[in-house]
């Protein structure tokens, strides 16, 4: 009965470690995001009009689209458990 019950207590501790390492890591996260998205962005524009469809386009948007929700989201998240 006790087994379980620290091995509960050891995967609790280990999850907390994580997260607190990840938390420290935040700013590199989003600076990757930011970095990712400029690359999009720039694949996109290098091609040339032609080859700039519809479906490219709406990709790109989506994908803007749901960064900005995620950045939104971690700053609303930082300034709200600060």
């Amino acid at each position: 009965m006790i087994t379980p019950v620290l091995a509960g207590l050891g995967i609790f501790s280990f999850l907390s470690a994580c997260l607190i390492w990840l938390q420290r890591l935040q700013p590199v996260f989003f600076a990757l995001a930011v970095g990712g998205l400029a690359y999009q962005i720039w694949i996109v524009r290098r091609r040339p009009p032609a080859l700039r469809t519809l479906g490219v386009k709406t990709i790109l948007g989506i994908s803007l689209a749901i960064n900005g929700l995620m950045i939104l989201g971690w700053i609303v998240i930082t300034i709200r458990y600060q």
